[in-house]
């Protein structure tokens, strides 16, 4: 009998640990595939399958496996990668060759992260590298995709990031005055943003959605 099953990169990241807690937890899925490219701490957790695998040549599923959705929380900064080429190859390479894996493989539905702003003609390369991701994400023959598109995001990391520490207490005096068109750009917590992927995840509506920050916000809200 075939088992439904939830898929997710980027386990460790800030926004892949507030969701692992919840897939864990969801009744909708009977087994969690854990890809990554080191061991995680989630190894011996229940329910839950860890794989090390390597990203440019990602292994088909396991006999029986249905995978009911594809979960990609990977992410990076120039600064961590070391060169522009090595945060591209984490930030848009890897999901959209996860994408195309999960269309190849029959997901029901893939769900992805992005950027506030992200565009493929945006002068920074952070946003120019993500709307590059969203396009790779959109032409990969997906049934179901959504890319979510939070703002500044708060709750912890592992590493320090002095620019987004900063905006985000500017944001936090500023965020309620944020009406409007300017709602999107209000920081969004790393759990809510987390409880967005998998409402997501459970409508699997047909086609490719971006998900604004703001939308972030009400979809995680519960």
């Amino acid at each position: 009998m075939s088992k439904r099953t939830a898929v997710i990169v980027g386990s460790t990241g800030a926004i892949g640990r507030q969701l692992m807690p919840l897939l864990e937890a969801s009744p909708r899925f009977d087994k969690l595939v854990v890809l990554h490219h080191r061991p995680t701490p989630y190894s011996r957790t229940p329910r839950v399958d860890e794989r090390i695998v390597d990203f440019a040549r990602l292994p088909a599923p396991a006999a029986g496996e249905d995978i009911e959705a594809v979960f990609c929380c990977i992410g990076t900064t120039q600064k961590k990668a070391g060169s522009t080429e090595a945060f591209q190859r984490v930030d848009r390479d890897i999901p959209i060759a996860l994408a195309r894996w999960a269309a190849a493989n029959g997901a029901t539905t893939f769900v992805g992260i992005s950027s506030v702003d992200a565009s493929a003609s945006a002068r920074s390369v952070y946003l120019k590298t993500k709307g590059q991701m969203e396009a790779g994400v959109a032409g990969a023959g997906l049934g179901s995709a959504y890319i979510l598109r939070p703002s500044l995001l708060a709750g912890g990391r592992d590493e320090f990031r002095l620019a987004e520490r900063i905006g985000n207490r500017a944001l936090a005096v500023i965020g309620p005055l944020m009406l409007g068109p300017v709602r999107k750009y209000r920081a969004v917590h790393t759990k809510t943003v987390a409880k967005a992927m998998l409402v997501c995840a459970e409508r699997a509506a047909p086609g490719i959605h971006i998900v604004e920050s703001d939308v972030i916000q009400a979809l995680g809200a519960g």
